[in-house]
């Protein structure tokens, strides 16, 4: 297999986001697009995992997160017509999690600690919500269990609750990604800070086309 930097999972993880987006928004009879985009979201998670990790300032990281979440929100929101809070709010609260869950060594604490967060996503009415906790949560424990182990747990967390708490049939995609995680090469790769922006970015263009599709259509003279 083929090992790959962090900053190739973070292409990956973008241009799978945004083929989702696409089927969404301009090319819905394109599912393709729509399977391969469920496995974008873990492989951000996992990349969470790894920045909470290594990073030398986490409030710093945090707060990138978080006033990238707040400048996305009202393009989110115009753009997908969705009152729930973008991506990066799960992100923002799957890091806090993960900041706390250092404190704590035994699994039964680290588990009530996640389900307090999946609960409060659930609250707060983030995307993913208390789903997406768990797999940033999981993506987490990459390099604390046996390959074998936590792909077991991967697979059986993505049948269950992937099922219970997204309601996507189309959701089970996402175990593909939980195969890509582990041919990391151990590298970072080039920085890719650019991403705070891409993500707002991306949404207007698409939100742009996305209007001047249906423009031309309710007016075709």
């Amino acid at each position: 297999m083929i090992k790959v930097s962090a900053f190739s999972i973070k292409i990956l993880a973008a241009v799978f986001m945004v083929m989702d987006h696409v089927c969404y928004l301009l090319m819905p009879e394109f599912r393709i697009l729509h399977f391969i985009g469920r496995l974008s979201f873990p492989l951000f998670a996992w990349l969470l995992a790894k920045g909470e990790k290594h990073t030398q300032n986490v409030y710093r990281y945090g707060s990138r997160l978080l006033i990238t979440a707040i400048i996305s929100q009202p393009i989110y929101s115009f753009v997908f017509r969705s009152l729930s809070l973008n991506i990066l709010y799960t992100l923002v609260i799957g890091l806090v999690m993960l900041r706390l869950i250092r404190h704590y060594s035994q699994l039964w604490q680290q588990l009530i600690i996640t389900g307090l967060s999946a609960v409060f996503a659930e609250i707060l009415g983030v995307e993913y919500g208390a789903y997406g906790i768990g797999v940033i949560f999981l993506m987490s424990l990459t390099d604390k269990l046996k390959p074998s182990v936590w792909l077991l747990c991967w697979c059986i967390f993505e049948f269950i609750l992937g099922t219970l708490f997204i309601r996507n049939i189309f959701q089970h995609w996402a175990i593909l990604a939980g195969f890509i995680v582990f041919q990391f090469n151990g590298k970072q790769g080039s920085r890719a800070r650019w991403f705070y922006l891409f993500y707002p970015v991306h949404l207007i263009i698409l939100g742009i086309i996305n209007y001047l599709i249906h423009s031309r259509y309710s007016n075709p003279l």
